[in-house]
């Protein structure tokens, strides 16, 4: 990308970007179409009013973007439909996400093409209008952040499901009783104004190579760093510290943690510790 291209790309996203449907719509501005194109999937309108629709991320050769907790060196992806009508709540349906290395850091999310299905609830019979705002950052060598305005209208005679969608859906991460985890034990604790986390869980090991952590608190004050994690025979241990701005002792939830871990093939998600 030359210098004016990056110049023209920083100026885009300094101000939101429109998002229109139909599916075929393309998102991003032409100026930053060699980065990251984003379509909208409209999906389908499943029983009990739930609409399953897609944002479809398709990226430039070397950039990447981030999963819900982007790691050490990354932007969080973020969605708002406050200004939504026949709108009860919207779910993301988060593929599992993959494990990158860079200059000493670790950050997790998508590169070269992804889809991120959509759960929209229906609070009555028709049609849903979703107004909202995607914020999200996208990285190579150097990261920029991206806003776009999103305008949707979800019709409840969409009932097919759509291929693209559902296999991104069949890409979640699997549940504990799927992956046999039989024990979940976590403890927290605080020594010398650092705090810390200790995790063992009994689970054989995930299909694919190079398994890691992410633990996430309920807290967003608190951030969990990348856990040390070992692992013999069935039982995974792993260790992160967590830090606050205060540097002061906290207290966790321990219900509310959520432990995701990782290899090249799989994903288990994990909610609550004892």
């Amino acid at each position: 990308m030359t210098l004016n291209r990056i110049t023209q790309f920083l100026a885009t996203c300094a101000t939101s970007l429109a998002l229109i449907t139909p599916a075929t719509a393309q998102v991003v501005q032409y100026d930053a179409s060699d980065v990251v194109k984003v379509t909208m999937l409209n999906g389908w309108r499943a029983d009990g009013g739930r609409h399953f629709a897609a944002l479809k991320f398709d990226l430039a050769p070397g950039w990447k973007t981030y999963w819900r907790a982007p790691g050490d060196g990354g932007f969080p992806t973020q969605l708002n439909w406050s200004s939504s009508q026949n709108l009860k709540d919207v779910t993301i349906l988060w593929p599992k996400p993959q494990v990158f290395r860079q200059n000493g850091l670790r950050s997790i999310g998508y590169h070269t093409e992804f889809v991120l299905p959509l759960a929209f609830q229906a609070i009555s019979d028709g049609p849903i209008f979703a107004e909202g705002q995607l914020n999200f950052g996208v990285c190579d060598e150097f990261c920029l952040p991206v806003t776009l305005d999103l305008h949707l209208m979800l019709p409840p005679e969409q009932t097919t499901p759509v291929e693209e969608i559902a296999a991104a859906l069949r890409k979640q991460p699997i549940n504990p009783a799927q992956a046999m985890v039989q024990q979940v034990q976590c403890r927290v604790s605080f020594r010398d104004g650092r705090g810390r986390i200790d995790v063992e869980l009994v689970m054989p090991p995930l299909e694919g190579k190079g398994e890691a952590m992410v633990i996430e608190a309920s807290n967003p004050r608190l951030w969990i760093s990348e856990p040390f994690v070992t692992r013999i025979g069935d039982t995974l241990r792993a260790t992160a510290e967590v830090i606050t701005r205060s540097g002061k002792p906290f207290r966790m939830n321990l219900n509310h943690v959520r432990l995701t871990v990782l290899t090249t093939q799989r994903a288990v998600d994990i909610h609550g510790c004892s």
